[in-house]
C-alpha cells in the first residue's frame, strides 16, 4: 500500500526500536538565522521602500540665493513576495509494516498518523523547505518556471529572482573586474579588492567594523580559514577555530551562496541593512496536517508561503562572483 508521498524502506521490525528518528543535517534559512538580511513580514501583496538623496549642496554665497544644481532625488525599491507551496499526500496505513504500527489506532476508520511520525515528518519537511528557500534567496530565478522536471534542483528555486540575479542585471552594482575561482592564494587579494572598491562614506563610518561584512559561501569560508593558517606571519593555528575576520571585518559563511562568490556590504540585521527579505507572515512558517477528504484514508501535509528579496543601494554593494547572466538558463 505504498503511496508516492511516503516510502517506507524499513519494514523488517524485530526486537526493540528507539522512540525517535535520526534526522539528517540541514542548513535551513541560514541567511535569516545569521542576521544577514532584514526580514519584513506582513506584506499581503507588495511593499515599497522609498529612498532619498541630496546632491550638490553648496554654492557661493549670494544675498538673494538662486536655485543652482542642488537637488533632491526620491525613488523607491519594492518587495513583491511570490506564492509557493509545500505539499505531500500519503496514507498513514503504510506504517502498518513499520515499528510505529504499535502507535496506530485499533480501528481502521480512525487510523491516523502516529504521533512520533507526525512530529518528525513535520520537522524534516520544514527543514528541507527552508533549505530550498535559502538557496532561492541567493540563486533563485523566475525564469526557472520553464523547468518542468520537478526533480531538477532549479525547479525548487523558480519563484522569484534571488539576490545574485538582481545584482547581475543591475549596472550600478560594484562587481570585481576580474573575478576568478577563489583559492587559498588569492582570497586575501579578493577581499582587499572589495575594500578598495567600497564607497568612502562606508569606510569612514566609525561603526564600519560592525556594519560592513563579507558574506561568503561555506566552501569559500573553508578556503579563507586555510589561507589564514598558511601565512608566513602568525594567524590561525591549525588546531584552533577560525577567526572569521579580515582586517577587522567579519566574514560570515552563508549556505545559500554558491562557490566563488562573496558579497561585501552593510549587514546590520535591522531596517538600515542593505539586504532585505519580504514575506507574507512569519506565521506562514508552519504546516497544516489533515485528512485529505472525509471519505479518504489519505492525509496531506501542506505549507503556503510568499517570499521576495531586495537590496537598498546598488553602489554600496560589492560582488565577487564567477557567475554571469549566461549561467541562468532553463534548458
Amino acid at each position: 500500500m505504498a503511496d508516492n508521498g511516503l516510502i517506507i524502506n524499513d519494514t523488517a521490525y524485530a526486537g526493540t526500536f528507539a522512540s525517535y528518528f535520526w534526522l539528517p543535517a540541514t542548513f535551513g534559512m541560514d541567511t535569516v538565522r545569521k542576521g544577514a538580511a532584514y526580514v519584513q513580514d506582513g506584506i499581503k501583496k507588495k511593499t515599497t521602500v522609498g529612498r532619498i538623496d541630496f546632491q550638490n549642496p553648496l554654492q557661493p554665497r549670494q544675498a538673494t540665493p538662486i536655485q543652482g544644481k542642488s537637488q533632491f532625488t526620491v525613488d523607491a525599491r519594492s518587495l513583491n513576495p511570490q506564492d509557493m507551496m509545500m505539499y505531500v499526500r500519503f496514507n498513514p496505513r503504510d506504517y502498518e509494516a513499520h515499528w510505529l504500527a504499535e502507535e496506530l489506532s485499533p480501528t481502521l476508520l480512525a487510523r491516523e498518523l502516529p504521533v512520533t511520525a507526525e512530529n518528525y515528518m513535520m520537522q524534516i519537511a520544514l527543514n528541507r523547505t527552508f533549505e530550498q528557500q535559502e538557496l532561492g534567496l541567493w540563486q533563485g530565478w523566475s525564469g526557472y518556471q520553464a523547468v518542468t522536471d520537478a526533480t531538477d534542483p532549479r525547479y525548487q528555486i523558480q519563484f522569484y529572482d534571488g539576490y545574485l540575479y538582481k545584482f547581475l542585471v543591475d549596472p550600478k552594482v560594484v562587481f570585481a573586474q576580474s573575478p576568478a575561482v577563489l583559492t587559498n592564494t588569492n582570497i586575501g587579494a579578493a577581499f582587499f579588492d572589495a575594500l578598495k572598491n567600497t564607497k568612502k562614506a562606508l569606510l569612514a563610518n566609525p561603526m564600519r567594523y560592525e556594519r560592513l561584512k563579507f558574506l561568503v559561501s561555506i566552501e569559500d569560508e573553508q578556503i579563507y580559514e586555510d589561507f589564514l593558517t598558511t601565512q608566513t606571519f602568525k594567524n590561525n593555528d591549525t588546531t584552533e577555530r577560525g577567526l572569521n575576520k579580515y582586517k577587522g571585518y567579519e566574514v560570515v559563511p552563508i549556505a545559500g551562496l554558491p562557490k566563488d562568490t562573496f558579497v561585501f556590504c552593510e549587514v546590520t540585521g535591522g531596517v538600515d541593512t542593505n539586504l532585505h527579505i519580504g514575506m507574507n507572515s512569519l506565521e506562514d512558517n508552519n504546516l497544516q496536517l489533515a485528512r485529505y477528504r472525509p471519505d479518504s484514508e489519505e492525509f496531506f501535509l501542506k505549507g503556503l508561503m510568499k517570499y521576495d528579496v531586495q537590496y537598498a543601494f546598488s553602489e554600496q554593494t560589492y560582488v565577487w562572483t564567477t557567475r554571469t547572466l549566461n549561467y541562468y538558463t532553463a534548458n
